[in-house]
């Protein structure tokens, strides 16, 4: 396994250190901040490392079908799981700064993408991710870590969690219409 593919691997490992963080908080009313300040900064590192192992992999010519498959996993389940675990806490959801359709909206989304990527791959056309789906990771993060700084007793990034939400909602949504659009020829019409 090359070092692209175990950084990959380490961030399954961060995101279920993050979990664990913010799943051992006993009271979701009044959570320990030092259990989410923990949680914080491992998905700060987690999210990081969605930059880092595609760059190397790129630059390093080691791009390889478990990394290809590998490291959208990844992201899914950080950013899937950690929108998932922070319903919990009323800190986010009475402020509105998430809601559960949200989370239904990301969730789907990625299954949307990755059903569409699996087809259009099948037929032997490569279905890489694009920069919308791109800057919709890099807002997904921003909004999870906003949210986090919420959970921990913060206020000072409330406006950065609301603005995360409508920006990581927009992208989400466009860059799901966007991928079947580019499959759009395939998706309804067959392989030529």
């Amino acid at each position: 396994m090359n070092l692209p593919n175990l950084i990959t691997v380490s961030r399954l490992v961060l995101t279920a250190a993050v979990f664990v963080c913010l799943e051992w908080i006993a009271d979701p009313l009044h959570p320990e901040p030092a259990l989410v300040w923990i949680a914080f900064v491992l998905f700060l590192i987690a999210a990081f490392t969605d930059f880092l192992d595609g760059y190397l992999a790129r630059k390093w010519q080691m791009v390889t079908a478990f990394g290809r498959v590998a490291d959208p996993f990844a992201d899914k389940v950080l950013i899937g799981g950690s929108f998932i675990t922070l319903l919990q806490f009323p800190a986010v959801t009475t402020t509105h700064a998430i809601t559960t359709w949200y989370v239904v909206i990301v969730i789907a989304r990625e299954f949307l993408v990755t059903s569409i990527r699996g087809v259009v791959e099948a037929s032997g056309k490569p279905f890489p991710a694009d920069r919308l789906g791109k800057w919709k990771m890099v807002t997904q993060c921003w909004t999870v870590g906003a949210l986090m700084t919420m959970v921990a007793g913060t206020d000072i990034w409330v406006w950065a969690a609301t603005l995360g939400f409508w920006v990581s909602l927009t992208l989400t949504v466009v860059s799901g219409l966007n991928y079947v659009w580019k499959a759009r020829e395939i998706l309804f019409h067959g392989a030529r």
